[in-house]
Order: structure tokens, then sequence, then C-alpha cells
């Protein structure tokens, strides 16, 4: 860990609009481009939505403000009818939408279009309360896709939407702790550098767990050296929670440490809970995650915020496996720890040990005692399953790849007037982690070098945003090296990108003097 405090984004972001420059905000996570299509088609089912609400309410007999539930028998082919009709993109992705999940995912065409228009129009409590059925096969496909799962059949992954990536991640830490499956005391063990919030929240003082450090290998192609993830065979470490590929530093796990892990979990910790973020892994072609290695034993978050611009959304989820090792080890527990639970859930089931762990996740999100009105508004599953759909079906890969040679291009322009090559191991290119001794030692040699570690570290964004209107966040707010800064790829455009390098240089030279 670091002992230098990080300036906040927000003085930060205060300091650049004060500067008289134009604001370059490199240090958000928040990317510059929105995934329009996904969108178009959703808010075109709206307008059919209300369009069928109407046709079946009041609104027939001459009142246009009440509409009714509506009909499902023939639902399907009035809304292909309707977008036959209609050249819009957002009607031509609607259509290919439902006619691939009625092909791929076996789905009746009827009750699928009844789900999607009744959720988009926001007509009823969402039921079942983890997720939307149809929307849940279609998550759970994305699922298995993006993290490299091999293909089988539908149902090995049970899929819970959240509010965001965030809402999945506090879900998840409250439902362990609440569950006895990390208790105060135990060690938490977590891959650094990280972002920010994971080396907070688990250290909150109603957490009360204590820290460990895996450490990724500094200044290697590879994300962490053979032997290094065998800390994990300690019993003392419950969980093992890791973003993957990282943030702020872009690698992925390579396999040969994915089989590691499989080997350290089938052998020794067959108990280890994997707390397993993959917001970024759409940026990595051909990306296995830990969910391919050890199934049972991870809790899968992801968000939509990234890939498809989409942070205002909140949309995400956790997953987990059918066979989770979550539920095996709740359903042998005895004593005091199993009447705690059939007191806490017993709104539910009189027997908490047939409640699986994500059942006790979905009732924990509303206080078990509302979680009758549990689940994500049924509109946001409506938008991320199309979101979903974008990645899933055939065109998704176009655009995926598109994206991936933007962020190298966007690369390249902020390397260029820094002299340096790329960081080792950027995999997602979303953002990139700069060495600022790496350019003293091109700029100034290894004089230059000391002259640099002799400074302050936690100078070099308050100057870049006071004197150049430069964002960036200092490495050392992710426990990664402090002559680092995160310097976010997604956020601004080449020539943009470009500036923040020359400023950086400006910056590094002041310093060096």
């Amino acid at each position: 860990m670091t002992d230098v405090a990080p300036a906040s984004q927000p003085a930060l972001t205060d300091s650049a609009r004060h500067s008289g420059r134009p604001v370059l905000d490199a240090g958000r996570g928040q990317p510059n481009w929105i995934a329009t299509t996904p969108r178009a088609a959703f808010f075109r089912l709206g307008s059919f939505a209300v369009e069928e609400a109407a046709a079946a309410g009041s609104a027939a007999a001459g009142d246009p403000f009440w509409g009714s539930t509506p009909v499902s028998a023939g639902i399907a082919d009035r809304l292909a009818a309707a977008l036959a009709l209609d050249p819009s993109e957002g009607a031509r992705f609607l259509s290919a939408s439902v006619d691939w999940v009625v092909q791929e995912l076996q789905a009746d065409p009827d009750a699928l279009v009844t789900e999607l228009v009744r959720a988009v129009l926001g007509d009823g409590y969402p039921s079942p309360t983890r997720m939307l059925r149809h929307c849940e096969l279609v998550l759970e496909r994305y699922l298995v896709e993006v993290t490299g799962v091999e293909s089988g059949p539908p149902g090995r992954f049970h899929v819970f939407g959240t509010e965001g990536g965030a809402a999945a991640m506090a879900y998840t830490f409250r439902s362990l702790k609440e569950n006895g499956l990390v208790s105060p005391g135990d060690k938490i063990a977590i891959a650094a550098p990280v972002f920010t919030p994971y080396l907070q929240i688990p250290a909150l003082a109603d957490f009360g767990f204590e820290i460990v450090e895996i450490r990724a290998a500094a200044n290697k192609p590879y994300r962490f050296d053979a032997g290094v993830l065998q800390a994990l065979r300690d019993p003392a470490i419950k969980a093992f929670v890791v973003i993957n590929p990282g943030n702020p530093d872009t690698r992925a796990i390579r396999p040969e440490r994915l089989r590691e892990v499989r080997d350290l979990v089938h052998h020794h910790r067959p108990d280890l809970v994997i707390v397993a973020d993959t917001v970024y892994a759409t940026f990595v072609e051909g990306f296995r995650g830990m969910l391919a290695e050890v199934p049972r034993n991870v809790i899968c978050l992801h968000s939509f915020s990234k890939n498809f611009g989409a942070t205002g959304n909140r949309v995400g989820f956790a997953a987990v496996a059918a066979d989770t090792v979550l539920d095996d080890i709740l359903a042998g527990r005895t004593g005091p720890a199993r009447a705690a639970a059939d007191r806490r859930y017993s709104s539910l089931t009189p027997d908490s040990g047939t409640l699986p762990f994500l059942a006790r996740m979905v009732a924990d999100s509303r206080e078990v005692a509302l979680h009758n009105i549990a689940g994500l508004a049924t509109p946001d599953q409506v938008q991320m399953t199309l979101f979903a759909l974008a990645h899933v079906m055939p065109e998704g890969a176009a655009h995926a790849a598109s994206l991936r040679l933007e962020l190298h291009d966007r690369l390249v322009a902020l390397l260029a007037p820094l002299g340096v090559e790329a960081p080792g191991g950027q995999d997602t290119l979303y953002y990139a982690l700069i060495d600022l001794t790496a350019v003293a030692r091109v700029r100034h040699g290894e004089a230059g070098v000391q002259r640099l570690l002799a400074a302050d570290p936690g100078r070099v964004p308050e100057m870049l945003a006071h004197e150049h209107g430069v964002v960036v966040l200092p490495g050392g707010g992710y426990s990664a090296p402090t002559w680092d800064v995160r310097v976010c790829l997604a956020a601004l455009r080449t020539g943009e990108l470009t500036r923040v390098g020359e400023a950086i240089t400006l910056v590094v030279d002041e310093l060096v003097g």
C-alpha cells in the first residue's frame, strides 16, 4: 500500500476547470462512446408497448390516458408486422433480436415478446425477482461467451440483475458477511493494483476484514509471477477478490495462472470463494476468466457501463453456477449459524439450508423483509438484455473489434510525445498506466530519474490539472507504484490524448529541473 495520499478526482477536476485551459479529463472511467443501436431498439420496443397497452385498455374507447396490460396472444406477430414497416435501425435490431432468442434459445415468441413488452412498460414487479426468465437466458449466454466458458445447455448459471457493477459488488460483500462466509477478522485476498473501492469496502468497520494483497508483477507482459497465487492456499483467506482484466493495469490473467488457481482450488482450497469482476472482459479478444476454470467457486460480477457507454444506465449483474460451492457450504451449516440463518430468512423458508446463496443475496438487497419487491427495475432488465444481445449476435464481433482498434490508436497517440513503449501486457487498452520514471529516463537519463524521485509524486496530478487542464489519477490511489499515473484511453480522442502526453512531458521536465 502507498503512503502517499492521492488527490481526489473531484479536486483535480475542479483545479483543471480553473486552469484557463480546455479540460482534458482522463481521470474518469466513463467512455466517450455510446452504443446507439441497442438503445434505439429499446425505445422502439417502448413505443410498440405503449401502443399495445393503449389498444388493450380504455384508450380504445376514446380515453388516451389509460391503457391496460397488453394481450399476449398474437403479440409476436403484431410486433413483427409493426417492425416490418419501420426502416429504422432500432426496428431492424429489435426484430433480429427477437428472432435470435426464439431460434437460439428456443423461446416461445408470444411469451418472449409479452415479457419484454410488460417489462419495458414497468407493468408489474420483477418476477422472478432475481431476473426475468427470458432476460436471464440471454444474460447467461452472454456470460458464457464473455468469460470463455465452454458452450453447454442453458441453466448452468444463475443471474441476478443489479443496479450496475457497484451494486453487485456491494450486495456480494453484504451477503458473504450476513451468511458467515466471511467474518470480521477473516482475511480477504485482493489482486492489486486495483480499483480503489475494492481496497476500501472490505476494510469498512462494518465488515472488519484483514486485507491481503496479491501483488501483480511490475512491468511484465503478464499479470502474476509464478507462485504468487499460492498465497491463496492459506485457509485463513476466505475469499479472493480480483478484477480480471485489471483496473488500472488492464492485464488479463494468463492461462497458466488460471490453471494454477484451478489446481490450487481442486487440491487445497475447495472452499475458496472467488469474487471476479469481469467488466473489462469484452475488450480482450478470446478472453478466458476464472469462471471458465473454477465455476463452482466464483461469484462473477459484471457491468455494461464500459463496453456500451452506459455508466448512467446502472445495469449489471452477479452470477453463480447452479451448483455453486457456496450452496454446499450453507447447506452444511449446523448449530448457531444455521439457527441465525433460519431466523433471518424465515419469511422466505422455514429451512434456510435449502435457500441458495443467490436467493439470499436477492433478499439481502431489500433487507429480507422486502424481498417480495426485490429485483432490478424491469425496463432496466430489458435494456441490459438488448446490450447483451448486441454482443452475442453475429454483428457483435465487428463492434467489439472496432472498439479495440480505436483504443489501440488512442494508446499510440498518448505514447508518441512521451517517447516510451507501451506498458507490458496492455490487454484491454481501456486504461494506460504511465511510468513517469520511464519518461524521465528517456528524456533526461538516469540522473534525471534520480532528480524526479527526489520530488513529491503527489504533485504530478496537481500540476497537470492546475497548469495544463489535464486530469489523470495517481497510481498510488490504486495501490500501484507511486510514480505511475492512470490515463483513461476510453475517455478522450486521439488528438486529445496527444495533448495529455505532451502535458505529462512538460510536468516531468519541470520536476526534473
